[in-house]
């Protein structure tokens, strides 16, 4: 498991890296808008509104799952309506033994008129079939 592990995408900043524009890039965030890269060893410059951190999850075919990655959700062998938005922060979790919503802080998922969840065991319900920064018309609200 890679703890700490981000995605961007390259943006174009000096000519050595040219071919990579437009590239994701997974590594270690070394600044709001670098990823230290081992593949292509040292820091590249990403775009700061494509950077997403790992989930340390797997979908249910093994693609590893990251902020910002669009899933389909696969409960019960029926496929939800909405696509869901996997995200990072502040949300509010519902707690069924005080019957109220509190703070929660990490990963949820996110959709159309639906409260924001943990991701819990994403291996065994989701389906990763795009992101919001390639696909963002997957998300259908």
């Amino acid at each position: 498991m890679r703890e700490n592990e981000f995605r961007g995408k390259h943006i174009h900043a000096i000519n050595v890296n040219k071919h990579l524009n437009g590239t994701w890039v997974y590594g270690y965030l070394s600044a709001d808008n670098y990823i230290n890269s081992s593949v292509y060893i040292g820091e590249i410059m990403v775009a700061p509104e494509t950077v997403g951190r790992y989930t340390c999850k797997c979908d249910i075919s093994g693609q590893e799952v990251f902020e910002g990655d669009i899933i389909e959700s696969h409960i019960g062998g029926q496929v939800l309506a909405n696509n869901l938005v996997i995200r990072y922060g502040v949300y509010q979790a519902y707690c069924p033994i005080d019957k109220c919503f509190m703070d929660s802080v990490g990963f949820y998922a996110s959709g159309r008129n639906l409260p924001d969840m943990p991701i819990g065991r994403l291996e065994e319900y989701a389906k990763v079939i795009g992101n919001i920064i390639d696909n963002p018309e997957l998300v259908n609200w």
